[in-house]
């Protein structure tokens, strides 16, 4: 099922009894449907380390878009976090992101900067079929 975030504020506290590095987002798609978690013009700050999202499922998607990244982040920004299988059909992804915890040049190989074309189908209240059930002043 597809989530739109929109301005959410994200503070990240690390968990002291453990030395896992903790994930914001682990998105179950497990076929090729329309879902997926969208993140969508707010800011990810706090203290200790995170990645945005980690891979759970063969078709897992999380999109960062329009987002303040503060170094909270981990460079790689996204973790495979163990999973066994492929990371082919994954969409971990950011567009348009801010901040120290955007810089890309020590992202992990298999995530995905979008073009604006690319983000936009993500980006619209489309994406979660909101017409159908949102007031029309929402779009």
């Amino acid at each position: 099922m597809p989530r739109l975030l929109q301005c959410p504020e994200i503070f990240v506290k690390p968990d002291r009894r453990t030395e896992i590095q903790g994930s914001i987002t682990a998105q179950n798609r497990k076929e090729e449907d329309s879902g997926g978690f969208v993140f969508l013009k707010g800011k990810v700050y706090g203290v200790g380390e995170v990645y945005l999202g980690r891979v759970t499922e063969p078709n897992s998607r999380v999109i960062f878009s329009d987002m303040y990244l503060s170094k909270t982040i981990s460079p790689a920004g996204w973790t495979s976090y163990g999973y066994p299988g492929s990371t082919a059909n994954v969409m971990l992804a950011e567009y348009n992101c801010t901040g120290p915890g955007a810089e890309a040049s020590k992202r992990v190989p298999w995530s995905r900067r979008l073009t604006k074309d690319e983000a936009a189908k993500f980006l619209t209240v489309d994406f979660i079929n909101g017409k159908e059930w949102l007031p029309a002043y929402y779009y």
